[in-house]
């Protein structure tokens, strides 16, 4: 039984020691800024460098602020003001194309009903 636990023991500060060595470096907030640019560019097809330029420094903004402090709230509190001032950048087409690939992108079961293929529209005619 002990040397089981002696195994076991040398075993987790192994992977442990293994998974910090091979950790992933984190990207800095300019990094992060142009990869998400760079995604929206091409999910929405942009062309405009005055747009692209606009959601660059946009981003690069939210993710400065993302560093400074991380909890569930503030970060709702985030999104909702990042969404806001998104909508003053893109155009109406290409802002429900970006909140569609949004809930496309989620988990299945965190996807809304309304968003689902399958949801079918309740008959409002029939009597329960």
């Amino acid at each position: 039984m002990k040397r089981l636990f002696v195994v076991v023991f040398l075993f987790s500060m192994f992977v442990s020691g293994w998974s910090q060595s091979n950790s992933v470096p984190r990207r800095t907030a300019e990094e992060e800024a142009r990869k998400q640019t760079g995604m929206m560019v091409r999910e929405l097809g942009l062309s405009d460098s005055v747009q692209i330029d606009t959601l660059y420094r946009l981003h690069l903004k939210y993710a400065r602020l993302r560093r400074q402090s991380n909890t569930r709230q503030e970060e709702l509190n985030r999104l909702v003001l990042f969404t806001n001032e998104l909508k003053d950048i893109l155009t109406e087409e290409q802002y429900s194309r970006f909140m569609s690939v949004q809930v496309d992108s989620l988990p299945r079961h965190r996807q809304p009903l309304y968003g689902r293929k399958q949801y079918k529209e309740p008959d409002k005619t029939a009597k329960p």
